[in-house]
């Protein structure tokens, strides 16, 4: 009983070594001023090129704020400072842009931009995709309310 006990656990830590996603840092480059939705749809064949900064996967967001990546998913770590924001100027300067995991809210000055919450898509779902919102503390809120509704599949089919 104790060996088989031992081999049913031994064959469950392999099996799920074998289904875990490496976790890599994560670079997104946003341009100045956009807020709202940033939507990354993932493992998309016709999407921007996989590209690194370093050791972090680097995600250049178009002015629309929708974005088709070639990146699968990622192993999602994400409170333990690996993603990070940046808005970008039309001469390449960046400036960080908190992200919610990062921070403590309360201390948010009330006009700051910062990444407001996060939204992955179901795992073994299509279309891969991840979602962020982007504003103020009082815009939450609204922010939240246009995520409830959202049909990404359609998204997806309208950058086509």
């Amino acid at each position: 009983m104790k060996l088989l006990l031992k081999t049913v656990l031994c064959v469950s830590v392999v099996l799920g070594c074998n289904r875990s996603t490496p976790c890599e840092k994560e670079i997104y480059l946003i341009p100045e001023g956009l807020k709202g939705q940033i939507i990354v749809f993932l493992d998309q064949p016709d999407g921007q090129a996989v590209q690194y900064e370093g050791e972090a996967r680097l995600y250049q967001i178009p002015s629309s704020g929708l974005l088709k990546s070639q990146f699968k998913r990622n192993g999602g770590c994400m409170g333990d400072n690996r993603i990070r924001f940046f808005y970008v100027d039309s001469i390449g300067d960046r400036t960080p842009v908190a992200f919610f995991m990062d921070i403590d809210r309360d201390t948010i000055p009330a006009g700051m931009d910062y990444v407001l919450m996060t939204f992955l898509s179901e795992t073994n779902k299509k279309p891969d995709f991840i979602i962020h919102l982007l504003g103020r503390s009082d815009e939450f809120g609204e922010l939240l309310k246009s995520v409830r509704n959202i049909d990404p599949e359609e998204i997806l089919m309208s950058t086509n």
